[in-house]
């Protein structure tokens, strides 16, 4: 909601948009920080101005920085020289003609931006406050001024620039997206622009880069939600895929467009695609994303697959399931899926005809494929036909003989809840082998393998194997 014109009116009276501001070297300022960040849940820190670029403020925790000797020091100095550099020539200039400026000269007058570096817990790289961007009369708990965290910790990291390029990228949404049309876009896909942006600046050319690190995480939980931010690292996992694929698709418009509009999250998204002319939905490049993850093979369609270098090796793992290799079985697997995300359920063993049995409860926003794999390593992908209730079958011939194994692929398209639903494999003896060399092949279904049957269970099919002969005419008593 728009503020009212009067209250407007009146911060203009109370703090006139007139003049320039600038801070000056080994100045101090207390800083109002996040207590869920900071190492021991501290909520204000104290801190000096220890370095100036062109467009950058560095202040240090003054405890920390006073525990440092001489050395250490002049290293630091070193790497602050560095970073600021790397920020005006690389970062900043690059970042702003994709995604736009952030907020100048903002709230503080001033067009410099404030680094505060001070120690974080354990795995705590950086954050943004949005709230340092609205005057303390607002927001009494802001610092009132254009403002990243980052970890001390980060320091000596290799990791260094592009912590705070991703921080910086949130600076420019803010501005772009939350001060021109007075909305909060969704978390995931703020992190997903911060995240891209990154490679954007061609950090990620590098060897173990930021984002081989992401794709550990996404292919050890790739099931992670894509829209449900928990702020863990599996998050960034999915996203950082997600983006990339989205990108490498149908181009980092769809990005910075989304940007400019009022609409947030998927619907932003598919506000871009629209825009940009893409004949497809988030909806759709999700499903295709979901299958590009495990097939990743452009010869099948190259919708299927990536083609940036750092990603066209990559392929999850599934879930395993196995059934017995004779005899007819039973296997149920029953999950729920998290808001836009993915399963992948793989059915292999057995050695006969196989039947799956699809079940999803009577969710909407379900989609289904199944991929069938032969011992060649061939592979036919289908989509599982669905009726109104969500349940769908398919049979598989020739399972351990042809084909080695079937994936089915659940998709669930929806934000608000997840989504629970079952697999039923069953596998049924069509060929009995008597002798082990040749197979009698019944003209009727039976409830079990002959193998297990008793004497008068083996009499009762024996008769009605003769009664249908007799009625087909191939055998005269």
């Amino acid at each position: 909601m728009k503020k009212p014109l009067y209250f407007l009116i009146f911060l203009f009276c109370l703090f006139p948009l007139t003049g320039v501001y600038a801070d000056n070297l080994n100045q101090r300022v207390d800083f109002n920080v996040e207590s869920s960040y900071s190492l021991n849940e501290e909520i204000k820190v104290s801190a000096s101005l220890k370095k100036i670029s062109s467009k950058l403020y560095f202040y240090f925790d003054d405890t920390w920085w006073n525990s440092l000797d001489n050395e250490e020091i002049k290293e630091i100095e070193t790497i602050l020289t560095n970073l600021g550099n790397e920020f005006d020539s690389i970062i900043y200039p690059k970042a702003t003609s994709l995604f736009g400026s952030e907020w100048i000269p903002g709230v503080d007058k001033d067009s410099k931006i404030t680094i505060l570096f001070y120690p974080m817990r354990e795995n705590a790289k950086g954050y943004f406050r949005n709230i340092d961007e609205y005057e303390k009369i607002v927001a009494p708990q802001s610092n009132q001024r254009e403002m990243l965290y980052l970890s001390t910790e980060n320091l000596k990291s290799d990791f260094l620039n592009e912590f705070l390029a991703h921080e910086f990228a949130h600076l420019i949404q803010f501005n772009q997206k939350e001060r021109v049309y007075d909305v909060d876009d969704d978390t995931w896909l703020n992190e997903a622009r911060a995240e891209y942006l990154i490679t954007y600046l061609g950090y990620n050319k590098k060897e173990d880069s930021y984002l081989d690190k992401r794709i550990d995480s996404f292919l050890e939980r790739p099931t992670d939600s894509l829209s449900q931010w928990d702020s863990d690292f599996y998050d960034y996992g999915v996203i950082n895929i997600f983006t990339h694929y989205l990108v490498e698709k149908y181009g980092i418009e769809v990005l910075t467009e989304s940007l400019k509009t009022n609409k947030i999250g998927i619907e932003s998204l598919d506000y871009a695609l629209n825009k940009l002319g893409k004949n497809k939905t988030t909806k759709d490049i999700f499903t295709d994303w979901s299958v590009a993850v495990y097939l990743n093979d452009c010869s099948l369609d190259e919708k299927y697959c990536f083609k940036d270098s750092n990603l066209s090796n990559l392929q999850l793992i599934p879930f395993n399931n196995f059934l017995p290799l004779s005899g007819e079985s039973s296997l149920s697997v029953s999950q729920t899926l998290s808001p836009w995300s993915s399963h992948w359920q793989k059915f292999s063993g057995a050695r006969s005809d196989l039947k799956i049995e699809f079940d999803g409860k009577g969710q909407n926003n379900l989609k289904v494929f199944y991929i069938i794999k032969d011992f060649s390593g061939k592979y036919e992908l289908k989509e599982l036909t669905l009726d109104s209730s969500k349940k769908g079958t398919v049979i598989i011939t020739g399972m351990g003989k042809e084909k080695s194994s079937i994936i089915i692929i659940p998709i669930y398209l929806n934000s608000s809840q997840g989504a629970f639903y079952s697999i039923t494999a069953n596998t049924y003896v069509s060929q009995v082998n008597n002798d082990q060399t040749s197979d009698t092949i019944l003209p009727f279904e039976i409830d079990k393998s002959l193998t297990q049957m008793n004497r008068e269970e083996l009499l009762s099919v024996l008769l009605r194997l003769i009664i249908y002969l007799i009625l087909q005419g191939k055998l005269v008593i």
